[in-house]
Order: structure tokens, then sequence, then C-alpha cells
């Protein structure tokens, strides 16, 4: 059997996503015009897990991201909703997780890379037609928990 070297292994960006729900309604945040990958879309809060070590990256990273990106804090209790894999315009290979998150504190707002954001009833959000097809997956699969 032939052994693989670590120098063959692929290596993949993995970013986290986060669903924020607040009084049962859910935040998204629609991107920067001027953002290279997927500009003026819906979508939600989230970024690259940095290289780092330790314990607990993925809510370290989430929490981070959501902060810089809408200024809210979320709670440490997260869920996994969906991963999946998809390529970055840059071609890099993207090894993508969703969370379903509470909110902590704090009032959303755009900031960083995003230019608005607004909270959706799951009725809105089930009929909102300005989201991408590839988003409406991810989005299913939080109203299918959300029941």
């Amino acid at each position: 059997m032939l052994k693989t070297k670590e120098t063959d292994i692929s290596t993949h960006i993995v970013a986290v996503f986060a669903f924020i729900i607040k009084d049962g309604k859910v935040l998204l945040a629609k991107r920067s015009k001027d953002d290279p990958q997927a500009p003026g879309i819906w979508s939600v809060p989230g970024g690259n897990v940095d290289m780092d070590e330790g314990e607990g990256i993925i809510v370290k990273t989430l929490k981070k991201e959501v902060l810089e990106e809408v200024g809210l804090n979320i709670e440490d209790d997260i869920v996994l909703i969906c991963d999946e894999g998809f390529y970055r315009v840059s071609g890099h290979h993207v090894i993508g997780l969703s969370f379903l998150c509470k909110w902590k504190d704090g009032v959303a707002k755009p900031l960083e890379d995003q230019d608005e954001v607004r909270w959706f009833t799951k009725e809105e959000l089930k009929n909102f037609s300005k989201l991408p097809d590839y988003f409406k997956v991810r989005v299913n699969k939080l109203l299918q928990i959300l029941r």
C-alpha cells in the first residue's frame, strides 16, 4: 500500500457561519458590493477559522466574526446546522460549517464587509426571494431545525 506523505495532503480553508436567533427572528447580512466572494448577496456573518491551536476554536472564531461583522455577541451554545464544500473565487477549497447561534447582546449593524443587516421571521425567511440557491439550502436546513 502506498503511504501518503505529509507534503501530499491537500489543505482546505475552514469557514464558519452564524445563523443568529433573537426573539424568534434570524439575522441576515447583505455582503458588501466590494466583496470579491459573492458581492451584494444576503448571507450570514462568518469567516475563516484562524490557524490557531487549542480548544474551542470554532466558538472563538464565530464570536470574533459576528462581533466584527455585525456588532453582536453570541452565547457559547452553538448547534451545527450543515456542512458543505465549495470553492472561493480565488480557487481555494473551503469546508463551510453553518451553526445556529443565540444572540447574547448588542445591536445589529453592518460593519466589516457588510452593507445591510436585517432580522427575519421564519415566514419571511422562507419566502425571501433574494437568496442565492446555494444559501437557500442552508436556510431550509435551519428552518427544519426551528420547527
